[in-house]
């Protein structure tokens, strides 16, 4: 007779006998319920569980979210503050302008300078000690401007040019730098009008306007560039119009050419700032209407407001202008907050004001 132990024992055999366990036999015969040496090295008990991929890459993604937020922020933040300085650099200026750069004893070349502003220009310049160039089509009203200067006591050369015939140009422009120097202050003021409708011009008149008023402008520029950016110093002065700024009618040609003007000395003081050529000033000049035009008659409802300046007025305005190293010149000054605000409101608004100005 066995004991209970040995009954138990001999119960459990002879039962897993008549019903083995289900057991799962891997490839290397090992059994289901046994540690396996590669089970263990690869996934122990006590290894944390990995977040999920897409999960951490929201996580990191939010992160870089949040950065490039903040970054907007800060730059905004900075953008408004440097607006805000430079706004209240020019209200300063227009209570306290700055030192007027020095102009004596330096060499200007002035084209258009027989007559109306170009002379006045060139009178007002020499008188300063300025050393003047005087490039002019009409060589007989360019040698009385040189007279002028010289009772004055002024330096002064000539030269025949027609600023819209480019070899024309560079011939005379070779001669000066051969001759006389670099000229360190440029005044573009040669230009041609017309007022009439647009149909009303002929083809040369339309040509004319272009190549006087705008590539004129081009070809003295090309010529003389070069040495002040090498240089890093020197004055290019455009006269453009306050037409450069809006059109009007029977002026489609002439406006034209001035818009082009504006932009000609917009994108090269842009050029020229990318390049760090600060030294060398851009300034765009933009009358309303000197008294030399006598074919128009303004009906302004605010005459005091759109002045109509004698050339020898505005000629020492811009003057000013220059050496105070302004990029643009309104003439009258007033008029520039005007003309500034009127560029960004929609077209039907400028012209529901300008109706009511000329009314």
């Amino acid at each position: 007779m066995m004991n209970g132990h040995a009954d138990v024992l001999l119960h459990s055999r002879l039962e897993n006998l008549a019903f083995p366990p289900k057991t799962k036999t891997f490839s290397d015969g090992t059994l289901e319920g046994t540690t396996r040496l590669e089970d263990a090295e690869l996934k122990p008990k006590d290894m944390p569980k990995d977040k999920p991929k897409g999960d951490q890459e929201d996580t990191e993604n939010t992160k870089i979210g949040a950065w490039e937020v903040m970054a907007m922020v800060v730059g905004f933040i900075v953008l408004n503050v440097k607006a805000v300085v430079l706004i209240l650099i020019d209200i300063y200026h227009l209570v306290f302008p700055p030192e007027e750069k020095e102009i004596h004893g330096q060499l200007v070349l002035v084209t258009g300078s027989g007559q109306n502003l170009g002379r006045e220009l060139s009178l007002q310049l020499a008188r300063m000690g300025a050393k003047l160039i005087l490039w002019d089509y009409n060589e007989s009203h360019n040698e009385e401007t040189a007279d002028m200067i010289r009772e004055i006591g002024g330096e002064v050369y000539t030269f025949t040019c027609d600023i819209s015939d480019q070899k024309s140009v560079a011939a005379a422009a070779a001669r000066v730098r051969r001759d006389i120097g670099h000229p360190a202050f440029v005044f573009n003021n040669a230009g041609t009008y017309e007022h009439k409708p647009f149909l009303s011009h002929t083809p040369d008149e339309i040509r004319r306007l272009v190549e006087v008023n705008l590539l004129g402008n081009l070809w003295v520029t090309r010529e003389f560039l070069g040495h002040m950016a090498q240089h890093n110093r020197g004055h290019i002065v455009c006269i453009s119009s306050v037409l450069g700024y809006m059109g009007r009618t029977n002026v489609v040609p002439y406006c034209a050419s001035k818009f082009g003007v504006k932009g000609m000395t917009e994108a090269l003081a842009e050029e020229l700032r990318m390049e760090r050529r600060s030294g060398v000033r851009v300034t765009a000049v933009h009358p309303f209407l000197i008294s030399n035009v006598d074919d128009v008659k303004p009906n302004l409802k605010f005459p005091w407001l759109f002045e109509i300046l004698e050339p020898a007025d505005a000629a020492s305005r811009i003057i000013t202008g220059v050496r105070r190293n302004q990029e643009e010149i309104f003439l009258p000054e007033k008029l520039k907050p005007l003309m500034v605000f009127s560029k960004i409101l929609p077209r039907k608004l400028r012209r529901l004001f300008g109706d009511y100005m000329e009314s």
